[in-house]
């Protein structure tokens, strides 16, 4: 039988391809975008965990240097 002209049409539409071109460029970018926003969480949370230990580190000396002076008394 020969194949029919109709299904063919359907099946191949003419913009197909550039549709799904078009479709991978958006989520490669979503995807692109995501992983940019998780870096920068990333690193904004390890500088606030820095900031808090320098700032434990000179709440804690101050206290020893109270402490130190108490005893000294």
């Amino acid at each position: 039988m020969k194949k029919s002209k109709k299904a063919s049409r359907r099946v191949t539409a003419p913009d197909q391809e550039a549709g799904a071109s078009a479709t991978a460029a958006k989520t490669a970018r979503r995807r692109k975008a995501v992983r940019s926003n998780a870096a920068e969480k990333t690193a904004e949370r390890q500088v606030e965990k820095t900031q808090a230990t320098a700032i434990q580190g000179h709440v804690r000396a101050s206290g020893q240097r109270r402490q130190a002076k108490r005893d000294a008394r």
